[in-house]
């Protein structure tokens, strides 16, 4: 017997644990395998079940590109790919250019610079979803919820402007297409709109609160299935800090960078768990001094290794040339000795670079047309 001979349910198992790029070079192979791609049900079952391909990518000049890191030696990181998503209102297939991605279950949401346009993008399996914008917002984040009937997983659209104004918050299920106000109060005031991240069903945001001031900055998170803030505390409560940034691990946890104020000591921790919006512990993996050989910025993206206890950061910076202010992309990267290996990737004249973890995936994108209909602004 040969595999593709296999009952579909046996067969299921086996190829739901072999890795997207993987499975992704077999469709061709068999009609009986291609139609597996098209299951939803197989595809989460895929996602959840498989050994995870961390890849690394990188927003550049408005371009999502694939990179090398190397930290064996002397450290290296380089640019290997660019990933292509064709505008389909450009007549000469030009590129669509992005402004701002995020990122969850091998999905990419991707706006343009005055986020008038919002398309959901599978790289692994090339396919994308154009979202119509809400009028009413002006920063938007991601996530997944369950769906309590059918226990399937879906994902939607989170609209909101700065500060969290209770009136600017709205939702869209990418499977209607549909912006719906969302009648909740945060917990918090949203203190960096541009730099959520976004984890199990959650994506979450620093925040602060004006009748509180003594507990500082704290986490406010979103819950995509009960539409609903919590609060999570961060390692410490800290009244100000000089830079504070938010990343997803290579092990799936929810990382966040912090550097206090009148301190060049940079941390790095890792939540270990959170539950019902608590975090239980959080862990100290990293723990650098860089000054004055590097000063970060608020919202700097950021990688961490915790096995070689190395950081990789990735910003814009400024400096002085002829009169005039010129940004470029600057990538470090920094061991627990302190030392500072700096790549340069040239000028930004376009998007704020984003360097962030990827895992490839088969999640299908739920086409507009099924499932709903399409309706305008509330």
């Amino acid at each position: 017997m040969i595999i593709s001979d296999l009952p579909r349910d046996l067969l299921e198992e086996i190829l739901c644990r072999v890795p997207a790029t993987s499975l992704k070079r077999l469709r061709p192979s068999c009609k009986r395998w291609n139609s597996l791609f098209h299951d939803r049900r197989f595809t989460r079952k895929q996602f959840d079940k498989a050994a995870k391909q961390f890849l690394i990518l990188m927003l550049k000049e408005s371009r999502v590109c694939s990179m090398s890191v190397n930290l064996h030696g002397v450290p290296s990181v380089e640019v290997t790919g660019e990933l292509s998503l064709v505008d389909p209102l450009s007549s000469s297939y030009d590129q669509f250019e992005i402004n701002q991605v995020s990122h969850y279950d091998g999905l990419l949401l991707c706006t343009n610079e005055y986020n008038t346009r919002i398309v959901v993008w599978n790289p692994c399996t090339g396919q994308t979803r154009w979202i119509q914008p809400c009028n009413r917002c002006n920063h938007y984040a991601f996530g997944s919820y369950q769906d309590n009937k059918s226990h399937d997983h879906s994902y939607k659209i989170l609209g909101y402007g700065g500060g969290f104004n209770n009136k600017e918050l709205a939702v869209c299920d990418i499977n209607s297409n549909s912006w719906r106000t969302l009648d909740i109060t945060s917990d918090g005031l949203l203190q960096y709109a541009d730099y959520g991240a976004s984890l199990k069903g959650n994506t979450y945001w620093f925040a602060s609160d004006e009748e509180e001031k003594q507990l500082g900055m704290f986490l406010v998170n979103f819950d995509y299935t009960t539409e609903r803030f919590g609060r999570l505390h961060l390692p410490y409560q800290c009244p100000r800090y000089e830079t504070i940034s938010l990343s997803v691990a290579s092990k799936d946890k929810l990382s966040v960078l912090l550097q206090r104020e009148d301190t060049s000591r940079t941390e790095i921790w890792v939540a270990n768990q959170i539950v019902e919006t608590k975090v239980v512990s959080w862990s100290m993996v990293l723990a650098v001094d860089m000054k004055p050989k590097l000063n970060l910025w608020d919202g700097i993206s950021f990688l961490v290794d915790e096995e070689k206890k190395v950081l990789v950061c990735c910003d814009k910076y400024f400096g002085k040339d002829d009169h005039k202010f010129e940004g470029k992309t600057l990538v470090h990267i920094v061991g627990e000795d302190n030392e500072v290996t700096e790549v340069d990737f040239g000028a930004v004249k376009l998007a704020w670079p984003f360097l962030f973890n990827y895992v490839p995936s088969l999640i299908q994108i739920q086409q507009a047309g099924v499932g709903g209909k399409r309706k305008r602004d509330e």
